[in-house]
C-alpha cells in the first residue's frame, strides 16, 4: 500500500486486498478505518468494550491517544486529500489539526484563536530554510511552535531523526511534552504508528523519531541527526555548547536537507550572540527570526510596567522580555514605534542597474526597496523628487560597514497628518523622508567607497535634487573632498552643521561628539514617532530594534553593527538645517493641488477659497540662501544685503522659528 504520509515505503503492513476479516479480535489483518476506530472508542467509553481484553488493539499499549505500529488502515478519499494538504503546508497542518495546552485545557489551535502572525512566519521559515535562529521574548509560544513544526517534519518524512537539546533536561522534556500533546490530538488517521515512547524519545513506525537530551559535549554521539533543535542556546554552559556545536554542525549540514533550529532569549555576548550577529548582518547562512514582547496581543506599555514591577528591575525585563544582549541598555525606540516599523519592513533587493566590470562591486552592494529595485538610471535622473543621502565611512576590512543610506523626500498622506495635527505648524511639517535604498559594504576600501558614492550621487541620481549628510568622524573628510571636486557639486549640497558645541558657524558635514550624538538620537526618536523619518528596510529596522543607550551614556547597537541605524539617526540633522526648508517647500509646492487643498482645509482649517500659504516661502528661500546656500547656483554668485534686508530676514526668522 502506498505511503501517503511520505514519499516512500509501505505505510500499512498488509495489502488492502488481503484485509477481509470483520472481527478486530480475530487476527492482525483486520482493516481499520476512522469509522471503526470511532465506534471502538465510543464502545470503550460507554463500557460496551473492555480495552484490556482487546486481542488486536489498534492502540499503542492500550492508550487510545496513540496508534499502534504497522496498523493496517484504509483511508477515505477525503482523508487522503487532507493528508496531502497537510503535507504541502505545515502552517495549514498546525492551524487545522494541532492541539495545544491552554488555560482552558487542551484545544485545537484554530479553536484557541489561531496562530499568531509571527508563529505562521516562524513555521514557514523553518520549512523554507535549513539554518534558522530565533530570538524570542518569554511566553510568546516559541517552544510549542517549534514542537509543532518538528511533529510535521517527522510525520511527513521517513527515517528522519530530530535531536532536541537545551540548557537542562527540564527544558528538553517540556518540548517533548508539547510535541506529545499535539501528536495525541491529531485525528487518528493522521497519527503515525508508535514503535516506542518514553519521557525523552518517541519513535514512529516510519523510523522517524524525536530524541531529547541535555546538552553535553557528546550529546549527538550515536545519532544520525537530520534536524537539530537547540532551545535556550544562550543559557547553555559555554564549554559544553562550543564543543557540542562544533562537533554536530558538520554532521547535520552534510545532509543537503538537514536543518538546524536555534532558539533563545539573549544572555550577553556569547556563542548565541555571535551566530545572531552574523545572521542579521547576512554574514552567514542562518536566517534570523525575532519575536518581541509587544507582538503578543494585549501587551502594551502598562503590561511592561507591571512586569518590571513583578521582576524587580528593568534589567531583568530587558533580558527576559526585551531581547537585549546588554540588559542595562535603554533602547532608543519605544515598543509602539518598533511595532509599527516591524509591520512595514521589507527585504531590499539588489539593483537591476548594469555596471561595468570596473564598477561591478557597486552593483553587488546597492540595494533598493522592491518598488525601486528595477528602476534604471533614467528613472532616477528624471524623478523630480528630492533625495537625501546619509553617509558613514569605514575601513573596508570586514568590520564596520561603509553606508550610503538613501531617503526620498515625500509629502505625508492626509490620514497620517490628521493623527499628528496638533504638531503641524506650517506646510513644511507635512513633509517626511522615506528610506528607499542603501549602498552597504565592509569589504571595499575608502577610495573604492568614495568612488561608489560619487557614482551613485552624480551618475545615477540627479545631483540638483540631492542633499548629503556626511559623518566626518572617520575618514569622512576624504569623501567630502572628493564630492566637492566633482563638476556637478554645488555649494549647499552637503548638509551643514555646527562641528563643535561652542561653534556659531555651520560647516559642511556632521562631526559627532557625545553631546550632539545624544541630541540627534533624541531628535531621530521624535521624528520616528511623528512619521517624519520612515525607515523600512529589514536590516535597518533589525539594527534599530537593538539600538540603545548604555549606562555610560553611549548609544550603541547590540547586534555588532549599527551603521544603517546610525546613518538613519544622522539624517535627523537635516531637519535643523537650512537645506531642509528649501526641499520641504519645493516638495510641498510640487504636490498635487488637491492634496494642498486638503491640507489647507483639514489641517489648517482655512476657508477653501483661501489658497495662500501659511508662510511666505519666497521670503524663506531668500532667508535660507542668505546663509549657507541651499540651492544650486553659479559659484560666482554672491548674496549682498543692505541693513534693511538683514533686519527683515531676522524678523522673519524669529517669527518662523518661535513655535518650532
Amino acid at each position: 500500500m502506498k505511503d501517503i504520509m511520505s514519499n516512500s515505503g509501505g505505510f500499512a503492513s498488509t495489502r488492502v486486498s488481503a484485509m477481509s476479516s470483520s472481527d478486530p479480535g480475530s487476527n492482525n489483518n483486520y482493516i481499520w478505518t476512522t469509522e471503526k476506530i470511532d465506534k471502538l472508542i465510543s464502545d470503550i467509553n460507554e463500557g460496551v468494550e473492555d480495552i484490556r481484553k482487546l486481542k488486536n488493539s489498534p492502540f499503542k499499549d492500550n492508550d487510545m491517544s496513540l496508534k499502534r505500529e504497522k496498523l493496517p488502515f484504509e483511508y477515505t478519499p477525503d482523508e487522503i486529500k487532507e493528508l496531502a494538504k497537510c503535507k504541502s503546508s505545515p502552517v495549514y497542518f498546525a492551524f487545522n489539526h494541532c492541539v495545544i495546552q491552554t488555560n482552558d485545557g487542551r484545544m485545537l489551535i484554530k479553536e484557541a484563536g489561531g496562530l499568531r502572525d509571527f508563529q505562521s512566519q516562524i513555521i514557514k521559515s523553518y520549512n523554507d530554510n535549513n539554518l534558522s535562529i530565533l530570538m524570542a521574548s518569554r511566553q510568546t509560544g516559541k517552544t510549542v511552535t517549534s514542537a509543532i513544526f518538528m511533529l510535521w517534519y517527522l510525520l511527513f518524512h521517513v527515517d528522519k531523526t530530530a535531536l532536541c537539546v537545551a540548557d537542562n533536561f527540564s527544558t528538553t522534556k517540556e518540548l517533548i511534552d508539547k510535541f506529545k500533546i499535539s501528536l495525541e490530538g491529531l485525528p487518528f488517521y493522521m497519527k503515525p504508528g508508535i514503535e516506542s515512547i518514553n519521557a525523552s524519545s518517541i519513535k514512529f513506525d516510519s523510523k522517524s523519531r524525536i530524541v531529547g537530551r541535555t546538552t553535553t559535549k557528546k550529546s549527538g554521539i550515536g545519532l544520525s541527526v537530520n534536524l537539530l533543535y537547540v532551545d535556550e542556546f544562550a543559557h547553555i554552559n559555554e564549554s559544553n555548547i562550543d564543543d557540542f556545536y562544533r562537533a554536530i554542525f558538520p554532521t547535520v549540514t552534510a545532509d543537503p536537507n538537514g536543518k538546524i533550529i536555534i532558539t533563545s532569549t539573549p544572555n550577553g555576548k556569547n556563542k548565541f550572540w555571535e551566530i545572531w550577529k552574523d545572521a542579521v548582518n547576512r554574514d552567514s547562512n542562518f536566517v534570523p527570526l525575532r519575536v518581541d514582547w509587544w507582538q503578543v496581543s494585549g501587551r502594551d506599555e502598562q503590561w511592561k510596567k507591571d512586569k518590571i514591577a513583578d521582576l524587580g528591575s528593568i534589567e531583568d525585563f530587558n533580558q527576559e522580555y526585551g531581547l537585549q544582549f546588554f540588559a542595562s541598555d535603554k533602547l532608543l525606540l519605544n515598543s509602539r514605534d518598533l511595532k509599527r516599523l516591524d509591520i512595514i519592513k521589507q527585504e531590499y533587493k539588489l539593483t537591476s542597474i548594469p555596471f561595468s566590470e570596473e564598477l561591478s562591486y557597486i552593483g553587488e552592494s546597492l540595494f533598493f526597496h522592491e518598488k525601486y529595485s528595477k528602476l534604471g538610471i533614467s528613472d532616477f535622473k528624471n524623478d523630480p523628487a528630492n533625495y537625501v543621502f546619509s553617509i558613514d565611512t569605514a575601513d573596508g576590512i570586514g568590520g564596520d560597514y561603509s553606508i550610503l543610506n538613501i531617503y526620498k523626500v515625500v509629502p505625508l498622506p492626509i490620514n497620517q497628518l490628521l493623527k499628528k495635527r496638533h504638531l503641524i505648524k506650517d506646510e513644511t511639517d507635512t513633509i517626511s523622508i522615506v528610506q528607499i535604498g542603501y549602498l552597504r559594504s565592509n569589504s571595499v576600501d575608502i577610495n573604492e567607497f568614495t568612488l561608489a558614492c560619487e557614482y551613485v550621487i552624480y551618475n545615477i541620481f540627479n545631483p540638483d535634487q540631492t542633499r548629503i549628510v556626511i559623518e566626518l568622524n572617520h575618514k569622512g573628510d576624504i569623501l567630502l573632498g572628493r564630492l566637492s571636486s566633482n563638476d556637478n557639486y554645488w555649494q549647499g549640497q552637503i548638509v551643514a552643521t555646527k562641528h563643535t558645541q561652542a561653534s556659531e558657524k555651520y560647516k559642511p558635514g556632521l562631526r559627532l561628539g557625545p553631546t550632539n550624538k545624544l541630541k540627534y538620537c533624541e531628535k531621530f526618536k521624535y521624528m520616528i514617532t511623528i512619521n517624519r523619518i520612515i525607515p523600512n528596510d529589514e536590516l535597518t529596522i533589525n539594527e534599530l530594534s537593538c539600538f540603545g543607550r548604555s549606562k555610560g551614556g553611549i548609544y550603541r547597537g547590540q547586534n555588532g553593527n549599527d551603521d544603517l541605524a546610525m546613518t538613519s539617526v544622522n539624517v535627523s540633522s537635516l531637519f535643523d538645517s537650512s537645506q531642509f526648508w528649501d526641499i520641504a517647500v519645493e516638495t510641498y509646492e510640487r504636490s498635487d493641488p488637491k492634496y494642498q487643498k486638503m491640507v489647507i482645509e483639514k489641517i489648517f482649517n482655512l476657508n477653501s477659497g483661501d489658497t495662500k500659504s501659511t508662510w511666505d516661502f519666497d521670503e524663506l528661500r531668500r532667508m535660507n540662501n542668505a546663509g549657507y546656500s541651499s540651492k544650486k547656483q553659479d559659484k560666482s554668485d554672491v548674496n549682498i544685503f543692505n541693513s534693511d534686508t538683514v533686519n527683515h530676514l531676522k524678523n522673519l526668522r524669529n517669527n518662523f522659528f518661535k513655535n518650532k
